[in-house]
């Protein structure tokens, strides 16, 4: 059922995306449903993404940051934050995946804190909706 969720998830983040205009990125609300239970890790998750663009943005000071190598530094940033933060036993909780940090970074990046958040609050919660209309039981909850 997970593959399910997580194509659900993208099918909502499109069909958000074509009606608004706001991306919450394609994979991000499949995972956070399948996240759901744990609401430490979605938090843990968040606050690592928004550290790493306040970082990304301090460091294109000084590094040409665009495009691809922009989406790639935040990525890598999320990564290396997070293998730092985890061997100091500095993180409550894991983040979600390996990727997932950097795709939210990226959509926060790109849109701004607030209309980053209120997608992707909103494609979570549809994903989370229709499953629950669907009749499935959301995963560990």
């Amino acid at each position: 059922m997970y593959n399910q969720i997580i194509l659900l998830g993208v099918v909502v983040s499109m069909i958000f995306t074509e009606i608004t205009g706001l991306s919450a990125g394609l994979i991000v609300p499949g995972y956070l449903v399948l996240a759901l239970h744990s609401p430490g890790r979605i938090v843990t998750t968040l606050i690592m993404a928004s550290v790493s663009v306040l970082l990304c943005r301090l460091a294109s000071q000084w590094l040409i940051l665009f495009g691809r190598r922009r989406f790639a530094f935040l990525i890598l940033l999320t990564f290396a934050l997070n293998c730092v933060l985890s061997a100091w036993r500095l993180l409550p909780f894991s983040v979600i995946g390996i990727l997932m940090p950097g795709i939210l970074a990226r959509e926060i990046d790109r849109q701004g804190f607030f209309d980053a958040f209120l997608a992707i609050a909103t494609t979570t919660l549809f994903t989370a909706l229709i499953l629950l209309l669907i009749g499935q039981k959301l995963p560990g909850v």
